[in-house]
């Protein structure tokens, strides 16, 4: 089996912060350190089956949120688009203080919820960050491939 390879190059962050949400979420912050996962390489398969998916863990993130009301949520998406027949999964952990995450997402170029009902005027502990890359045995053999994983905090 030939090898399918998606270059992870890091989690881009982009702060939603100050003047671009009309003051309320000033001074919100969103820390991400991405797992150090270099390229996700799919290289085994079981006659007959489709090829192994790869896992790379060990990233974090942590929230701080003031605001005067409501929640915020984080939401994700790619980059650029994946090859057909492969799939790029995220999964945030719940920080918990009623924060919801939606378990593991399959990213897309549309930005999708990956974390909702962030509480107001809280910081929340650094908790997991965890992507999982799959191709079916119709994505062939695929060059190198690279995406860049937008996390966004929104009130």
């Amino acid at each position: 089996m030939s090898a399918r390879t998606l270059l992870l190059l890091g989690t881009t962050l982009l702060l939603f912060a100050g003047s671009s949400v009309a003051g309320a979420q000033a001074n919100s912050s969103l820390t991400v350190n991405p797992a150090a996962a270099g390229p996700l390489t799919i290289t085994t398969a079981v006659a007959g089956q489709e090829p192994t998916g790869v896992v790379a863990s060990g990233g974090t993130y942590t929230v701080f949120i003031k605001k005067n009301q409501g929640y915020s949520s984080i939401s994700a998406r790619l980059s650029a688009p994946l090859p057909a027949g492969t799939t790029l999964t995220i999964t945030l952990a719940s920080p918990g203080s009623g924060a919801v995450s939606a378990g593991p997402v399959d990213l897309t170029t549309s930005a999708i919820t990956v974390v909702s009902s962030i509480p107001t005027n809280t910081t929340l502990p650094s908790v997991s960050v965890n992507y999982s890359f799959a191709a079916t045995t119709a994505a062939g053999v695929l060059a190198l491939k690279t995406a860049s994983v937008i996390l966004e905090l929104a009130p």
